[in-house]
């Protein structure tokens, strides 16, 4: 099986979820299955079989990227989507696995070259966009609206708990949720 995996987070660096990541990644690289990672430009290296990890470019201002939404993190995304479109238009991935926030690029690649993706979901990102900015909340149903559509087209939503499962079938009315618990939650 041929992957296409979005991280968008500095990887390797040893915090919540690069180490997620660096977990599935383990996984997917002991079954065999060819996996193409695109991340930020920052991180320590780790070699898998069967993976390569390909990074954003990367400027003198994009150091020290941290968790949650910032400038830095919409520029290297930005620069994730431009090489996830050129790689999904080069390689016949079966699945992409879209981390936090690349879900809306998946979901962009799934528009155009009918890719189906699964969501590795740890938060709901129209909740955290209003936490973190209060004045925001009068856009919450267009967050809403936005996330929402990314859960829906998803092929599968892997939650990180048990109240964010039942919160996408509240809100959602998702039905293809498979839970996978943070380790560091158990």
């Amino acid at each position: 099986m041929k992957i296409l995996f979005l991280s968008p987070q500095p990887f390797y660096q040893d915090r919540g979820t690069p180490i997620a990541v660096h977990m599935v990644l383990q996984v997917l690289s002991e079954r065999g299955y060819s996996v193409d990672v695109i991340t930020y430009p920052e991180g320590k290296d780790i070699t898998y079989n069967n993976i390569k990890i390909y990074r954003t470019p990367a400027f003198g201002f994009l150091k020290d990227i941290k968790p949650g939404f910032s400038w830095k993190k919409l520029v290297c995304d930005f620069f994730m989507l431009a090489q996830a479109l050129r790689r999904a238009s080069q390689k016949p991935y079966q699945v992409i696995h879209a981390v936090e926030e690349a879900v809306f690029i998946a979901l962009l690649i799934k528009f155009i070259f009918r890719i189906p993706y699964v969501y590795d979901m740890d938060s709901s990102l129209s909740q955290q966009m209003i936490e973190k900015n209060a004045s925001l909340s009068f856009l919450l149903p267009f967050f809403d609206f936005i996330e929402g559509l990314a859960i829906k087209n998803a092929k599968v939503v892997i939650p990180v708990c048990q109240a964010l499962a039942k919160d996408l079938h509240r809100k959602y009315g998702v039905v293809n949720v498979v839970l996978l618990p943070d380790v560091s939650l158990v």
